[in-house]
Protein backbone atom coordinates (compact mmCIF):
# COMPACT_ATOMS: atom_id res chain seq x y z
CA UNK A 1 0.00 0.00 0.00
CA UNK A 2 1.36 3.47 -0.82
CA UNK A 3 2.22 5.89 2.16
CA UNK A 4 -0.39 7.54 3.91
CA UNK A 5 -0.26 11.67 4.43
CA UNK A 6 0.47 10.83 7.88
CA UNK A 7 2.97 8.30 7.20
CA UNK A 8 0.84 5.57 9.10
CA UNK A 9 0.63 1.49 8.27
CA UNK A 10 -2.88 0.89 7.45
CA UNK A 11 -3.55 -2.44 8.44
CA UNK A 12 -6.54 -4.82 8.67
CA UNK A 13 -7.53 -6.44 11.73
CA UNK A 14 -7.23 -9.92 11.62
CA UNK A 15 -10.50 -11.34 11.89
CA UNK A 16 -11.93 -15.33 13.08
CA UNK A 17 -13.84 -16.13 10.43
CA UNK A 18 -14.93 -19.74 12.43
CA UNK A 19 -15.16 -17.61 15.41
CA UNK A 20 -17.44 -15.01 13.85
CA UNK A 21 -19.30 -18.00 12.87
CA UNK A 22 -19.78 -19.22 15.85
CA UNK A 23 -21.17 -15.90 17.15
CA UNK A 24 -23.30 -15.30 14.20
CA UNK A 25 -25.28 -18.74 14.97
CA UNK A 26 -25.21 -18.71 18.94
CA UNK A 27 -26.61 -14.73 19.06
CA UNK A 28 -28.63 -14.88 16.18
CA UNK A 29 -26.57 -11.83 14.68
CA UNK A 30 -25.49 -10.52 11.12
CA UNK A 31 -22.09 -11.49 9.64
CA UNK A 32 -20.32 -7.93 9.92
CA UNK A 33 -21.74 -7.66 13.72
CA UNK A 34 -20.12 -11.24 14.06
CA UNK A 35 -17.23 -10.16 12.31
CA UNK A 36 -16.87 -6.99 14.41
CA UNK A 37 -17.06 -8.81 17.67
CA UNK A 38 -14.49 -11.27 16.92
CA UNK A 39 -11.56 -8.76 16.98
CA UNK A 40 -13.07 -7.70 20.18
CA UNK A 41 -13.25 -10.74 22.13
CA UNK A 42 -11.93 -14.59 21.86
CA UNK A 43 -13.95 -16.18 24.13
CA UNK A 44 -17.55 -17.15 22.95
CA UNK A 45 -18.71 -16.80 26.79
CA UNK A 46 -17.80 -12.92 26.79
CA UNK A 47 -19.75 -12.23 24.62
CA UNK A 48 -23.19 -11.96 26.28
CA UNK A 49 -21.14 -10.21 28.64
CA UNK A 50 -19.96 -7.89 25.83
CA UNK A 51 -23.35 -6.97 24.35
CA UNK A 52 -25.19 -6.53 27.73
CA UNK A 53 -22.59 -6.25 30.02
CA UNK A 54 -23.75 -6.42 34.08
CA UNK A 55 -21.84 -4.78 36.82
CA UNK A 56 -22.86 -7.62 39.37
CA UNK A 57 -21.05 -9.93 36.68
CA UNK A 58 -18.16 -8.44 37.46
CA UNK A 59 -17.73 -7.02 40.78
CA UNK A 60 -14.73 -8.37 42.99
CA UNK A 61 -14.05 -10.09 46.02
CA UNK A 62 -14.10 -7.13 48.82
CA UNK A 63 -10.40 -9.06 50.40
CA UNK A 64 -8.43 -9.02 46.78
CA UNK A 65 -8.37 -5.22 47.41
CA UNK A 66 -5.43 -4.10 50.13
CA UNK A 67 -6.72 -1.86 53.27
CA UNK A 68 -10.66 -1.97 51.57
CA UNK A 69 -12.27 -3.88 54.14
CA UNK A 70 -10.36 -2.01 56.69
CA UNK A 71 -11.66 1.13 55.03
CA UNK A 72 -14.93 -0.25 55.15
CA UNK A 73 -15.30 -1.08 58.53
CA UNK A 74 -13.84 2.59 59.63
CA UNK A 75 -16.80 4.32 57.80
CA UNK A 76 -19.13 2.32 59.05
CA UNK A 77 -17.90 3.05 62.26
CA UNK A 78 -17.81 7.00 61.75
CA UNK A 79 -21.86 6.40 60.18
CA UNK A 80 -22.57 4.50 63.59
CA UNK A 81 -21.43 6.81 65.60
CA UNK A 82 -22.70 10.05 63.44
CA UNK A 83 -19.24 11.15 63.23
CA UNK A 84 -18.24 14.86 61.38
CA UNK A 85 -16.46 13.72 58.15
CA UNK A 86 -14.31 15.50 55.28
CA UNK A 87 -14.05 14.50 51.98
CA UNK A 88 -11.01 15.93 50.07
CA UNK A 89 -10.90 15.35 46.27
CA UNK A 90 -9.12 16.05 43.43
CA UNK A 91 -10.27 19.03 40.86
CA UNK A 92 -10.80 16.84 37.78
CA UNK A 93 -14.27 15.43 36.43
CA UNK A 94 -12.62 11.82 38.14
CA UNK A 95 -12.15 13.84 41.67
CA UNK A 96 -15.18 15.50 41.52
CA UNK A 97 -17.70 12.98 40.87
CA UNK A 98 -15.82 10.49 43.68
CA UNK A 99 -16.76 13.16 46.07
CA UNK A 100 -19.93 13.56 44.93
CA UNK A 101 -20.27 9.70 44.94
CA UNK A 102 -19.38 9.34 48.66
CA UNK A 103 -21.20 12.90 49.89
CA UNK A 104 -24.43 11.35 48.16
CA UNK A 105 -24.15 7.73 50.18
CA UNK A 106 -23.51 9.53 53.26
CA UNK A 107 -26.31 12.04 53.21
CA UNK A 108 -28.59 9.10 53.21
CA UNK A 109 -27.55 8.84 56.83
CA UNK A 110 -27.81 12.42 57.50
CA UNK A 111 -23.89 12.85 57.99
CA UNK A 112 -22.04 15.83 58.48
CA UNK A 113 -20.35 16.15 55.94
CA UNK A 114 -17.48 18.85 55.08
CA UNK A 115 -15.92 18.79 51.29
CA UNK A 116 -13.14 20.51 50.23
CA UNK A 117 -11.79 20.99 46.65
CA UNK A 118 -8.53 22.58 46.28
CA UNK A 119 -7.59 25.21 43.84
CA UNK A 120 -5.51 24.37 40.83
CA UNK A 121 -3.56 27.29 40.84
CA UNK A 122 -3.46 28.31 44.52
CA UNK A 123 -2.72 25.21 46.16
CA UNK A 124 -2.04 22.56 43.10
CA UNK A 125 -2.86 18.91 43.11
CA UNK A 126 -3.57 16.82 46.09
CA UNK A 127 -3.71 17.80 49.73
CA UNK A 128 -1.57 20.28 51.35
CA UNK A 129 -1.32 21.72 54.79
CA UNK A 130 -3.79 24.61 53.96
CA UNK A 131 -6.87 22.18 53.54
CA UNK A 132 -5.82 20.57 56.24
CA UNK A 133 -5.83 23.13 58.69
CA UNK A 134 -9.03 24.27 57.40
CA UNK A 135 -10.42 20.94 58.13
CA UNK A 136 -8.64 20.51 61.89
CA UNK A 137 -10.90 23.82 62.49
CA UNK A 138 -14.22 21.85 61.49
CA UNK A 139 -13.49 19.28 64.53
CA UNK A 140 -13.14 16.11 61.61
CA UNK A 141 -12.65 12.71 63.36
CA UNK A 142 -12.29 11.28 59.63
CA UNK A 143 -10.60 13.08 56.52
CA UNK A 144 -11.43 10.70 53.09
CA UNK A 145 -8.91 11.85 50.10
CA UNK A 146 -10.19 10.94 46.72
CA UNK A 147 -8.06 10.95 43.68
CA UNK A 148 -5.36 12.04 45.37
CA UNK A 149 -3.20 12.00 48.14
CA UNK A 150 -1.35 8.36 47.28
CA UNK A 151 2.10 10.18 47.07
CA UNK A 152 1.36 13.13 49.66
CA UNK A 153 4.08 11.49 52.42
CA UNK A 154 4.78 14.94 53.86
CA UNK A 155 1.03 16.04 54.62
CA UNK A 156 0.31 12.36 55.03
CA UNK A 157 2.39 13.08 58.66
CA UNK A 158 1.29 16.04 58.88
CA UNK A 159 -2.55 14.85 58.87
CA UNK A 160 -1.36 11.99 61.27
CA UNK A 161 -0.21 14.58 63.88
CA UNK A 162 -3.34 15.96 63.97
CA UNK A 163 -4.99 12.94 65.22
CA UNK A 164 -7.20 12.83 62.39
CA UNK A 165 -8.22 9.01 61.03
CA UNK A 166 -7.16 9.13 56.93
CA UNK A 167 -8.67 6.91 54.25
CA UNK A 168 -7.21 7.41 50.70
CA UNK A 169 -9.26 5.87 47.44
CA UNK A 170 -7.31 6.64 44.74
CA UNK A 171 -5.57 5.35 41.41
CA UNK A 172 -2.62 6.91 40.80
CA UNK A 173 0.48 4.68 40.82
CA UNK A 174 3.25 4.44 43.76
CA UNK A 175 6.23 2.20 44.21
CA UNK A 176 7.01 3.50 47.84
CA UNK A 177 5.86 2.12 51.19
CA UNK A 178 3.18 3.99 52.98
CA UNK A 179 2.39 4.22 56.76
CA UNK A 180 0.46 2.20 58.50
CA UNK A 181 -1.70 4.77 60.38
CA UNK A 182 -3.54 5.38 57.59
CA UNK A 183 -5.91 3.29 55.12
CA UNK A 184 -4.65 3.49 51.47
CA UNK A 185 -7.10 1.75 48.73
CA UNK A 186 -5.43 1.37 45.39
CA UNK A 187 -5.07 -0.63 43.00
CA UNK A 188 -2.30 0.68 41.47
CA UNK A 189 0.56 0.49 44.66
CA UNK A 190 3.21 -2.40 45.00
CA UNK A 191 1.27 -3.96 47.59
CA UNK A 192 -2.55 -4.23 46.21
CA UNK A 193 -2.39 -7.29 44.16
CA UNK A 194 -6.02 -7.13 43.21
CA UNK A 195 -5.57 -6.17 39.20
CA UNK A 196 -7.83 -3.56 39.14
CA UNK A 197 -5.27 -0.96 38.20
CA UNK A 198 -7.15 -0.16 35.47
CA UNK A 199 -10.23 1.64 37.31
CA UNK A 200 -10.90 5.57 37.54
CA UNK A 201 -11.06 6.49 41.45
CA UNK A 202 -15.14 6.69 41.25
CA UNK A 203 -14.98 3.31 40.14
CA UNK A 204 -13.31 2.23 43.34
CA UNK A 205 -15.17 4.67 44.99
CA UNK A 206 -18.35 2.66 44.02
CA UNK A 207 -16.59 -0.66 44.39
CA UNK A 208 -15.90 0.27 47.86
CA UNK A 209 -19.64 1.69 48.77
CA UNK A 210 -21.16 -1.37 47.22
CA UNK A 211 -18.80 -3.82 50.45
CA UNK A 212 -19.75 -0.86 52.66
CA UNK A 213 -23.51 -1.58 51.12
CA UNK A 214 -23.29 -6.03 51.41
CA UNK A 215 -21.40 -5.57 54.96
CA UNK A 216 -24.78 -3.48 56.26
CA UNK A 217 -27.01 -5.85 54.92
CA UNK A 218 -25.46 -8.91 56.20
CA UNK A 219 -24.91 -7.27 60.29
CA UNK A 220 -28.44 -5.79 59.93
CA UNK A 221 -27.20 -1.78 60.26
CA UNK A 222 -29.55 0.18 59.32
CA UNK A 223 -33.10 -0.75 57.53
CA UNK A 224 -32.87 1.11 54.72
CA UNK A 225 -29.76 2.27 52.07
CA UNK A 226 -29.23 4.32 48.91
CA UNK A 227 -29.43 2.54 46.03
CA UNK A 228 -26.21 2.70 44.46
CA UNK A 229 -27.87 2.61 40.40
CA UNK A 230 -28.41 5.76 41.03
CA UNK A 231 -24.92 6.74 41.11
CA UNK A 232 -23.94 5.18 37.76
CA UNK A 233 -24.27 8.18 35.63
CA UNK A 234 -21.75 10.10 37.75
CA UNK A 235 -19.41 6.82 37.54
CA UNK A 236 -19.79 6.78 33.92
CA UNK A 237 -18.61 10.05 33.28
CA UNK A 238 -15.76 9.56 35.23
CA UNK A 239 -14.52 6.55 33.30
CA UNK A 240 -14.94 8.41 30.22
CA UNK A 241 -13.40 11.66 31.01
CA UNK A 242 -10.18 9.78 32.83
CA UNK A 243 -9.81 7.93 30.10
CA UNK A 244 -9.14 4.29 31.41
CA UNK A 245 -9.74 1.40 29.22
CA UNK A 246 -13.52 0.21 28.48
CA UNK A 247 -12.96 -3.53 29.90
CA UNK A 248 -14.42 -5.18 32.22
CA UNK A 249 -16.74 -3.62 34.58
CA UNK A 250 -15.31 -0.03 33.17
CA UNK A 251 -17.41 -1.12 30.29
CA UNK A 252 -20.13 -1.61 32.40
CA UNK A 253 -20.03 1.13 34.41
CA UNK A 254 -20.68 3.17 31.28
CA UNK A 255 -22.82 1.12 29.81
CA UNK A 256 -25.09 0.98 32.42
CA UNK A 257 -24.19 4.48 33.71
CA UNK A 258 -25.83 5.80 30.23
CA UNK A 259 -29.52 4.49 30.82
CA UNK A 260 -29.26 6.16 33.86
CA UNK A 261 -28.08 9.70 32.47
CA UNK A 262 -31.20 9.71 29.94
CA UNK A 263 -33.48 9.26 32.72
CA UNK A 264 -32.12 12.52 33.88
CA UNK A 265 -32.14 11.78 37.45
CA UNK A 266 -29.21 14.22 38.66
CA UNK A 267 -30.16 17.38 38.58
CA UNK A 268 -26.95 19.22 37.80
CA UNK A 269 -26.54 17.01 34.28
CA UNK A 270 -30.16 17.27 33.60
CA UNK A 271 -29.66 21.46 34.07
CA UNK A 272 -26.38 21.30 31.89
CA UNK A 273 -27.76 19.19 29.32
CA UNK A 274 -31.10 21.85 28.70
CA UNK A 275 -29.13 24.73 29.36
CA UNK A 276 -26.56 23.36 26.35
CA UNK A 277 -29.32 22.03 24.12
CA UNK A 278 -28.57 18.30 23.98
CA UNK A 279 -31.58 17.25 22.95
CA UNK A 280 -30.59 13.62 21.99
CA UNK A 281 -30.04 10.39 24.01
CA UNK A 282 -26.76 11.07 25.11
CA UNK A 283 -23.88 8.76 24.63
CA UNK A 284 -20.07 8.09 25.65
CA UNK A 285 -18.98 11.05 23.10
CA UNK A 286 -21.31 13.48 25.07
CA UNK A 287 -19.50 12.22 28.58
CA UNK A 288 -16.00 12.90 26.86
CA UNK A 289 -16.88 15.78 24.85
CA UNK A 290 -19.77 17.74 25.90
CA UNK A 291 -20.21 17.03 29.72
CA UNK A 292 -16.74 16.38 30.96
CA UNK A 293 -15.13 20.27 29.30
CA UNK A 294 -17.95 22.11 31.23
CA UNK A 295 -17.74 20.10 34.74
CA UNK A 296 -14.41 20.73 34.51
CA UNK A 297 -13.88 24.53 33.10
CA UNK A 298 -14.51 25.76 36.97
CA UNK A 299 -10.95 24.07 37.95
CA UNK A 300 -9.06 25.11 35.28
CA UNK A 301 -10.38 28.60 35.02
CA UNK A 302 -12.49 29.31 38.15
CA UNK A 303 -13.39 27.83 40.96
CA UNK A 304 -12.39 24.30 41.51
CA UNK A 305 -15.51 23.45 43.72
CA UNK A 306 -18.33 24.63 40.62
CA UNK A 307 -18.26 20.92 39.78
CA UNK A 308 -18.78 19.67 42.22
CA UNK A 309 -21.78 21.73 43.59
CA UNK A 310 -23.52 21.41 40.31
CA UNK A 311 -23.33 17.59 40.68
CA UNK A 312 -24.66 17.53 44.45
CA UNK A 313 -27.32 20.38 43.69
CA UNK A 314 -30.94 19.42 44.93
CA UNK A 315 -32.29 23.38 43.96
CA UNK A 316 -33.49 24.30 40.31
CA UNK A 317 -32.05 27.70 41.06
CA UNK A 318 -28.71 26.90 42.17
CA UNK A 319 -28.41 24.29 39.72
CA UNK A 320 -29.42 26.81 36.86
CA UNK A 321 -27.05 29.20 37.95
CA UNK A 322 -23.84 27.01 38.35
CA UNK A 323 -24.18 25.86 34.78
CA UNK A 324 -24.30 29.18 33.43
CA UNK A 325 -21.11 30.04 35.21
CA UNK A 326 -19.77 26.75 34.03
CA UNK A 327 -20.49 27.08 30.42
CA UNK A 328 -18.80 30.96 31.05
CA UNK A 329 -15.62 29.55 32.09
CA UNK A 330 -15.97 27.24 29.80
CA UNK A 331 -16.16 29.68 26.56
CA UNK A 332 -13.32 30.94 28.51
CA UNK A 333 -11.48 28.10 28.93
CA UNK A 334 -11.24 26.97 24.56
CA UNK A 335 -9.94 30.75 23.90
CA UNK A 336 -7.45 30.33 26.61
CA UNK A 337 -6.62 27.16 25.35
CA UNK A 338 -6.19 27.88 21.99
CA UNK A 339 -3.80 30.70 22.44
CA UNK A 340 -1.53 28.03 24.71
CA UNK A 341 -2.06 25.64 21.91
CA UNK A 342 -0.84 28.39 18.90
CA UNK A 343 2.15 29.02 20.92
CA UNK A 344 3.00 25.93 21.74
CA UNK A 345 3.10 24.91 18.02
CA UNK A 346 5.13 27.97 17.19
CA UNK A 347 7.68 26.91 19.89
CA UNK A 348 8.15 23.22 18.63
CA UNK A 349 8.51 24.92 14.98
CA UNK A 350 11.59 26.19 16.05
CA UNK A 351 12.75 23.68 18.03
CA UNK A 352 15.54 21.91 16.65
CA UNK A 353 14.76 18.39 18.47
CA UNK A 354 11.76 17.27 15.70
CA UNK A 355 13.05 13.37 15.47
CA UNK A 356 13.01 13.18 19.55
CA UNK A 357 10.42 10.63 19.93
CA UNK A 358 9.03 13.11 22.59
CA UNK A 359 7.63 16.95 23.07
CA UNK A 360 8.76 18.80 26.01
CA UNK A 361 7.52 22.60 25.94
CA UNK A 362 7.35 25.07 28.52
CA UNK A 363 6.78 28.89 28.75
CA UNK A 364 6.46 30.76 32.40
CA UNK A 365 3.61 33.05 31.40
CA UNK A 366 1.11 29.88 30.24
CA UNK A 367 -2.05 29.34 31.98
CA UNK A 368 -1.99 26.32 34.13
CA UNK A 369 -5.50 25.18 33.64
CA UNK A 370 -5.66 24.46 29.88
CA UNK A 371 -1.97 22.34 29.90
CA UNK A 372 -3.57 18.94 30.34
CA UNK A 373 -5.81 19.74 27.51
CA UNK A 374 -2.95 21.39 24.99
CA UNK A 375 -0.76 17.92 25.62
CA UNK A 376 -3.77 16.03 24.45
CA UNK A 377 -4.15 17.88 21.62
CA UNK A 378 -0.11 17.45 20.88
CA UNK A 379 -0.05 14.10 21.76
CA UNK A 380 -2.90 13.46 18.70
CA UNK A 381 -1.18 15.71 16.21
CA UNK A 382 2.33 14.83 17.03
CA UNK A 383 1.64 11.01 17.39
CA UNK A 384 4.76 11.45 20.63
CA UNK A 385 4.10 11.43 24.46
CA UNK A 386 3.95 15.19 25.72
CA UNK A 387 5.12 16.84 28.70
CA UNK A 388 4.06 20.59 28.45
CA UNK A 389 4.93 22.93 31.62
CA UNK A 390 4.04 26.55 32.95
CA UNK A 391 5.68 28.72 35.86
CA UNK A 392 4.03 28.61 39.19
CA UNK A 393 6.00 31.18 41.65
CA UNK A 394 9.49 29.88 41.71
CA UNK A 395 8.06 26.12 40.21
CA UNK A 396 7.60 24.65 36.77
CA UNK A 397 4.18 22.51 36.95
CA UNK A 398 2.24 21.32 34.27
CA UNK A 399 0.65 17.74 32.39
CA UNK A 400 1.43 14.96 30.19
CA UNK A 401 -0.08 12.87 27.83
CA UNK A 402 1.08 9.51 26.53
CA UNK A 403 0.70 6.99 23.95
CA UNK A 404 0.23 3.51 23.82
CA UNK A 405 2.82 1.54 24.86
CA UNK A 406 4.53 4.28 27.42
CA UNK A 407 3.22 4.40 31.25
CA UNK A 408 3.97 7.96 31.70
CA UNK A 409 2.57 7.86 35.51
CA UNK A 410 5.77 4.95 36.00
CA UNK A 411 8.33 7.20 34.23
CA UNK A 412 7.23 10.34 35.79
CA UNK A 413 7.64 8.14 39.53
CA UNK A 414 11.05 6.92 38.50
CA UNK A 415 11.97 10.87 37.70
CA UNK A 416 10.72 11.45 41.44
CA UNK A 417 12.85 8.79 42.45
CA UNK A 418 15.62 9.97 40.74
CA UNK A 419 15.56 13.40 42.50
CA UNK A 420 14.78 15.02 39.05
CA UNK A 421 11.34 16.69 39.87
CA UNK A 422 9.87 17.36 43.15
CA UNK A 423 6.51 15.76 42.53
CA UNK A 424 4.49 13.96 40.39
CA UNK A 425 2.26 10.83 39.20
CA UNK A 426 -0.97 9.76 37.33
CA UNK A 427 -1.31 6.61 35.15
CA UNK A 428 -0.52 5.41 31.68
CA UNK A 429 -1.50 7.92 29.92
CA UNK A 430 -1.82 11.15 31.24
CA UNK A 431 0.20 12.56 34.95
CA UNK A 432 0.77 15.71 36.32
CA UNK A 433 4.34 17.19 37.82
CA UNK A 434 6.43 20.28 38.78
CA UNK A 435 10.15 21.09 38.89
CA UNK A 436 12.35 23.39 39.46
CA UNK A 437 13.61 25.53 36.36
CA UNK A 438 17.40 24.35 36.66
CA UNK A 439 16.52 20.54 36.27
CA UNK A 440 14.11 21.09 33.10
CA UNK A 441 16.95 20.08 30.67
CA UNK A 442 17.40 17.47 33.12
CA UNK A 443 14.34 16.14 32.74
CA UNK A 444 14.11 16.60 28.93
CA UNK A 445 16.99 14.49 28.70
CA UNK A 446 15.50 11.69 31.25
CA UNK A 447 12.18 11.47 29.68
CA UNK A 448 13.44 11.25 25.74
CA UNK A 449 15.98 8.26 27.27
CA UNK A 450 13.08 6.76 28.78
CA UNK A 451 10.95 6.92 26.07
CA UNK A 452 13.73 5.67 23.67
CA UNK A 453 14.26 2.64 25.64
CA UNK A 454 10.75 1.32 24.37
CA UNK A 455 12.72 0.42 20.56
CA UNK A 456 9.03 -0.26 19.34
CA UNK A 457 7.34 2.58 20.11
CA UNK A 458 7.57 4.73 17.02
CA UNK A 459 6.21 1.17 15.25
CA UNK A 460 3.38 0.80 17.44
CA UNK A 461 2.08 4.57 16.94
CA UNK A 462 2.26 4.56 13.62
CA UNK A 463 0.04 1.34 12.87
CA UNK A 464 -3.70 2.56 11.92
CA UNK A 465 -5.70 -0.36 12.05
CA UNK A 466 -9.17 -0.69 10.36
CA UNK A 467 -11.77 -3.03 10.62
CA UNK A 468 -13.43 -3.76 7.05
CA UNK A 469 -13.06 -2.32 3.60
CA UNK A 470 -16.07 -0.51 2.64
CA UNK A 471 -17.87 1.02 -0.46
CA UNK A 472 -20.02 4.26 0.53
CA UNK A 473 -22.99 1.84 -0.86
CA UNK A 474 -22.63 0.13 2.92
CA UNK A 475 -22.97 2.96 4.34
CA UNK A 476 -26.83 2.21 5.84
CA UNK A 477 -28.90 2.04 9.10
CA UNK A 478 -28.10 -1.95 9.17
CA UNK A 479 -24.43 -0.72 9.51
CA UNK A 480 -24.85 1.76 12.22
CA UNK A 481 -27.11 -0.09 13.78
CA UNK A 482 -24.06 -3.04 14.02
CA UNK A 483 -21.80 -0.74 14.94
CA UNK A 484 -24.20 0.79 18.13
CA UNK A 485 -24.38 -2.72 19.07
CA UNK A 486 -21.25 -2.91 20.05
CA UNK A 487 -20.65 0.49 21.94
CA UNK A 488 -19.88 2.06 24.00
CA UNK A 489 -16.39 2.76 22.39
CA UNK A 490 -13.22 3.89 24.42
CA UNK A 491 -9.67 2.65 25.05
CA UNK A 492 -9.85 -1.74 24.62
CA UNK A 493 -13.00 -1.43 22.50
CA UNK A 494 -12.12 1.44 20.20
CA UNK A 495 -14.82 2.66 17.74
CA UNK A 496 -15.04 0.71 13.97
CA UNK A 497 -12.79 1.80 11.78
CA UNK A 498 -13.59 1.53 7.59
CA UNK A 499 -10.97 1.95 4.60
CA UNK A 500 -13.12 3.14 1.33
CA UNK A 501 -11.27 3.64 -1.55
CA UNK A 502 -10.54 5.50 -4.90
CA UNK A 503 -13.02 8.28 -4.05
CA UNK A 504 -13.60 11.53 -4.84
CA UNK A 505 -14.06 14.99 -2.90
CA UNK A 506 -16.22 17.99 -3.49
CA UNK A 507 -17.15 20.83 -1.91
CA UNK A 508 -14.69 21.00 0.66
CA UNK A 509 -15.35 23.85 3.50
CA UNK A 510 -13.53 25.07 6.44
CA UNK A 511 -15.70 24.96 8.90
CA UNK A 512 -15.92 25.30 13.08
CA UNK A 513 -15.83 29.29 15.08
CA UNK A 514 -12.22 28.76 14.05
CA UNK A 515 -12.43 27.58 10.66
CA UNK A 516 -10.14 24.34 11.74
CA UNK A 517 -12.38 21.52 10.62
CA UNK A 518 -12.93 20.66 6.96
CA UNK A 519 -15.62 19.64 6.14
CA UNK A 520 -16.59 17.88 2.44
CA UNK A 521 -18.37 14.91 0.45
CA UNK A 522 -17.22 11.98 -1.09
CA UNK A 523 -18.31 10.23 -3.60
CA UNK A 524 -17.68 7.25 -5.59
CA UNK A 525 -19.97 8.19 -8.50
CA UNK A 526 -22.97 6.49 -7.19
CA UNK A 527 -23.38 7.10 -3.86
CA UNK A 528 -22.22 10.74 -1.79
CA UNK A 529 -21.41 11.07 1.24
CA UNK A 530 -20.85 13.75 3.87
CA UNK A 531 -17.20 14.01 5.11
CA UNK A 532 -15.45 16.01 7.93
CA UNK A 533 -11.56 16.01 9.47
CA UNK A 534 -11.09 17.54 12.63
CA UNK A 535 -8.19 20.23 13.31
CA UNK A 536 -7.89 19.81 9.62
CA UNK A 537 -5.34 22.54 9.86
CA UNK A 538 -3.52 21.76 12.60
CA UNK A 539 -1.66 18.38 10.12
CA UNK A 540 -0.54 17.30 7.12
CA UNK A 541 -4.10 16.10 6.19
CA UNK A 542 -6.08 18.67 5.63
CA UNK A 543 -3.56 20.91 3.27
CA UNK A 544 -3.02 17.65 1.39
CA UNK A 545 -6.61 17.31 0.55
CA UNK A 546 -7.18 21.15 -0.06
CA UNK A 547 -4.07 21.09 -2.38
CA UNK A 548 -5.27 18.03 -4.34
CA UNK A 549 -8.87 17.32 -4.49
CA UNK A 550 -9.77 18.76 -7.40
CA UNK A 551 -7.41 16.64 -9.49
CA UNK A 552 -6.84 13.03 -7.53
CA UNK A 553 -8.88 10.06 -6.16
CA UNK A 554 -8.62 9.19 -2.49
CA UNK A 555 -8.84 6.46 -0.18
CA UNK A 556 -9.53 7.21 3.20
CA UNK A 557 -9.92 5.46 6.57
CA UNK A 558 -12.39 6.80 9.50
CA UNK A 559 -15.43 6.04 11.31
CA UNK A 560 -18.91 6.31 10.24
CA UNK A 561 -21.72 7.94 12.44
CA UNK A 562 -25.54 8.88 12.02
CA UNK A 563 -26.43 12.31 12.52
CA UNK A 564 -29.96 13.72 12.53
CA UNK A 565 -30.44 17.94 12.01
CA UNK A 566 -33.77 19.10 12.02
CA UNK A 567 -35.26 15.46 11.56
CA UNK A 568 -33.45 14.97 8.77
CA UNK A 569 -30.90 11.88 9.06
CA UNK A 570 -27.81 11.94 7.44
CA UNK A 571 -24.56 9.70 7.86
CA UNK A 572 -20.93 11.31 7.69
CA UNK A 573 -17.80 9.67 7.66
CA UNK A 574 -14.78 11.36 10.07
CA UNK A 575 -11.81 10.69 8.33
CA UNK A 576 -8.28 9.89 9.93
CA UNK A 577 -5.95 9.62 7.60
CA UNK A 578 -5.60 9.60 3.96
CA UNK A 579 -4.12 8.39 0.49
CA UNK A 580 -3.96 10.14 -2.43
CA UNK A 581 -4.42 7.39 -5.07
CA UNK A 582 -4.23 9.02 -8.89
CA UNK A 583 -5.34 11.27 -10.93
CA UNK A 584 -8.79 11.44 -12.00
CA UNK A 585 -8.88 10.77 -15.31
Amino acid sequence: MKNSILKKNWIKKDTDLRFALHISQKYSLSNFTSNLLSTRSKEIDDIKNFLDPKIEFYLPNLKIFNDMEKGCDRLLDAINNKEKIAVLGDYDVDGLTSVVLLKKFLKFFDIDIFTYIPDRITEGYGPNKKAIDEIKSKKISLLIMLDCGTNSHEVISYINKNNIDLIIIDHHKSNEKHSDRIILINPNTIFDNSKYGFLCTAGIVFIYLFFIKELINKRKLFNQIPNLQDFLDLVALATVCDVVPLIDINRAFVYQGLKILSNRSNLGLKTLSDISKLNKKPDEEDLGFFFGPRINAGGRVGKSDIGEKLLSSNDEDQAELLVKQLNTLNYQRKLIEEKVYNEAIDKIKKDKKNNNSTLFVFDKNWHEGVLGIVASRLKEKFNKPVIILTKNKEIFKGSGRSVVGIDLGLLILKAKQSNIIINGGGHQMAAGLSILEKKLNLFEVFFEKKVKENKNINQINNNLFFDEALSLNAINDNLIESIDSIAPFGIGNPKPKFLFSNVRIIKPNLVGESKKHLSFFITDGIKTIKAIIFYALDNALGDNILKNYKKSLFSFVGQVKKSIWKNKTSFETIIEDAIIEKDII
